[in-house]
């Protein structure tokens, strides 16, 4: 999984409602209950940076949880996979 693009797909939009994080898909009417750092994972889901790539911006930016940070990104990944919103690519978008 490391070195997969993940690409979040157009369908889903970040939505805060009465200050809960929601990953929602009108289209399907789905929606993930999101914490902050999953938001910011999804957020990096542009289809140019590996899961590597993610690990190491949350790494850097939050040193202080750099020991969770690798399995939070994973679990994030998987709920995200899971739920249809996004693609694990074997190479960058253009």
């Amino acid at each position: 999984m490391k070195d997969k693009y993940p690409t979040a797909k157009l369908n889903f939009e970040l939505e805060e409602i009465d200050g809960e994080l929601l990953l929602y898909s009108p289209e399907s009417t789905r929606s993930i209950y999101m914490n902050s750092t999953a938001s910011i994972i999804w957020r990096l889901c542009d289809g140019k940076q590996t899961v590597s790539d993610i690990v190491g911006l949350l790494t850097e930016a939050f040193p202080d949880g750099a020991d969770s940070i690798e399995q939070d990104v994973v679990d994030s990944l998987e709920l995200f996979q899971s739920n249809n919103a996004i693609d694990l690519l074997e190479k960058p978008q253009e």
